[in-house]
């Protein structure tokens, strides 16, 4: 079985990135997800860093928005090695900043395809940039 574990090191906590990755990030949406991705240099601790966000606007109890950022989260660590190996091999790094756009809280399935719907879109989009 594989590590699917997810590290403290490929979360995007630092400031100064989430700014520069809302500033000059690419966007994908699958609706009811949106993802923000900056394509850099190569980095070897950890070549994919990610953000979730559930906005407060869209989903106004907290338990919901834990329960989404459950789901959201579990689909990513389930489903990023359709993005990590890609981004591997081009020898880049990528920060991915998930935001949930939807009113109301969708079911697990539904998010589940869309992420991997998102992570193929931003693979291709790597794969094309030169």
């Amino acid at each position: 079985m594989e590590n699917n574990r997810l590290y403290k090191r490929e979360k995007l906590c630092s400031h100064t990135a989430v700014n520069l990755l809302f500033a000059q990030g690419k966007s994908a949406i699958c609706y009811p997800l949106r993802a923000v991705f900056r394509v850099g240099d190569a980095r070897p601790e950890a070549p994919v860093r990610f953000l979730i966000t559930i906005p407060k606007k869209k989903i106004r109890k907290a338990v919901g928005r834990v329960l989404l950022r459950r789901r959201v989260r579990e689909a990513y660590r389930l489903n990023r090695n359709l993005l990590v190996p890609a981004v591997a091999d081009a020898e880049k790094s990528v920060d991915v900043a998930f935001i949930y756009l939807s009113n109301e809280p969708v079911h697990y399935a539904e998010i589940e395809q869309r992420m991997q719907a998102l992570l193929q879109k931003i693979t291709k989009s790597i794969a094309d940039e030169p």
